[in-house]
């Protein structure tokens, strides 16, 4: 690894990405700023380079502006929402039958409960891989109501994370907390008042392949995605991961592999995944021996957990035994991520993350305090060094 010191790299990669870039939605001129420094990295670990592109609109909320019986709301307005100025009756809504009997039309929807539990799909989300039918079936018949605007209510104590990001959504919305989504509620039949101040544009986004040949015929994806929500920095999310898997690129510099070694460095896991779908769909994955995926590694507070698909035994004991020389790791529990398109094909997978990191979701990630102060920069380089050492074993494995 001659002319790498790696003492410092991690830091740098994140500052990078997290604080003189920071956020890096798959539409934005950060996204395209966050793409080039992850393709010249990848450069200068000696793999070839090649970014695929896929359409994402360019979307930016400049105002908003809920107003309830008299009081000023906090919202956060849903990524893709269009304009508006809406002044029309709160209508709650928690269920398709809700919908049956309720006239939304022209009124405010407030959707609120259990349909609003998590994150409604976009409608060009490929649900091969992951569908929630109920949602499905309430936001269509929703939608087909055409209601004024659509407030949704999320389980947290603050409006973000949104619940709506479908840029194929026309009806303007924003989302509230729990606490002041009871209040619009209680408010149900009185009219509020939406204002949203947002402009879009055609634009893309990319994911940054690195790729370095082997002579076996398979593959090895290591994958992390740098993309954003809109709001946040994303240190742990992801620049964590990326700063990870551009420094096992520097490790395996000068390590010949049989296998080919592929880096996938995602721009949409945060917008529902249209640069894995893509990826999926040019570079089918039946060639691929292992995934290993990194997202939301290096929080202070907690381990760094595996998640294992698909894993002989053997290997998984000989991995766990390994990384106990290096640091704190658990086995774990981890689905919500970018390896959701490899383990359901029978593909060995691997998933590294903090331990509990979707309790994180609304509180650290998909905030704006998802800032460096929060990472352990240590536990990113031992994730790092033992995915290396995980590469090393598939090189092995029969």
């Amino acid at each position: 690894m001659a002319n790498f010191n790696q003492k410092g790299y991690v830091e740098h990669c994140i500052n990078r990405l997290s604080v003189e870039i920071g956020a890096r939605p798959a539409d934005s001129l950060g996204h395209l700023a966050a793409a080039d420094f992850i393709a010249g990295e990848m450069k200068m670990a000696g793999f070839d380079v090649v970014l695929q592109k896929y359409p994402c609109p360019d979307w930016r909320d400049f105002y908003s502006e809920l107003t309830v019986g008299g009081k000023r709301v906090p919202a956060a307005v849903n990524t893709f929402s269009p304009s508006c100025d809406v002044e029309a009756k709160l209508v709650p809504v928690s269920s398709i039958e809700d919908l049956s009997r309720l006239d939304v039309t022209n009124n405010s929807a407030v959707v609120y409960g259990d349909i609003a539990s998590s994150s409604f799909l976009p409608k060009n989300f490929d649900r091969r891989y992951y569908v929630v039918e109920s949602q499905d079936r309430f936001m269509e018949l929703l939608e087909n109501m055409k209601p004024g605007a659509i407030i949704t209510v999320n389980h947290y104590d603050r409006p973000r994370p949104v619940l709506l990001e479908d840029s194929e959504l026309s009806i303007p919305s924003v989302t509230v907390s729990r606490q002041d989504g009871l209040f619009v509620v209680q408010n149900a039949g009185l009219k509020g008042r939406l204002k949203i101040v947002s402009a879009r544009r055609e634009s893309y986004g990319s994911n940054v392949i690195g790729r370095r040949p082997g002579n076996s015929g398979k593959k090895i994806v290591i994958c992390a995605h740098y993309d954003t929500n809109p709001a946040t920095p994303g240190a742990m999310d992801n620049a964590a991961g990326i700063s990870a898997l551009l420094l096992i690129g520097r490790y395996l510099k000068q390590v010949e592999t049989k296998h080919n070694i592929e880096f996938v460095a995602y721009g949409g896991e945060d917008s529902w995944f249209p640069g894995d779908a893509l990826y999926t769909k040019e570079y089918p994955p039946q060639n691929t021996a292992a995934a290993i995926n990194i997202d939301g590694i290096g929080f202070k507070e907690t381990q760094t957990s595996i998640t294992f698909f698909g894993c002989p035994e053997k290997l998984q004991d000989n991995i766990m035994n390994t990384a106990k020389r290096y640091g704190d790791f658990v086995s774990g529990q981890f689905y919500e991520s970018d390896h959701g398109f490899f383990w359901p094909l029978g593909i060995t997978t691997l998933a590294f993350t903090s331990n509990e990191v979707m309790g994180l979701l609304g509180k650290i990630t998909h905030t704006e305090n998802d800032t460096p102060d929060i990472l352990d920069n240590r536990k990113i380089e031992q994730t790092a060094t033992l995915i290396r050492d995980v590469i090393l074993m598939l090189e092995q494995k029969r």
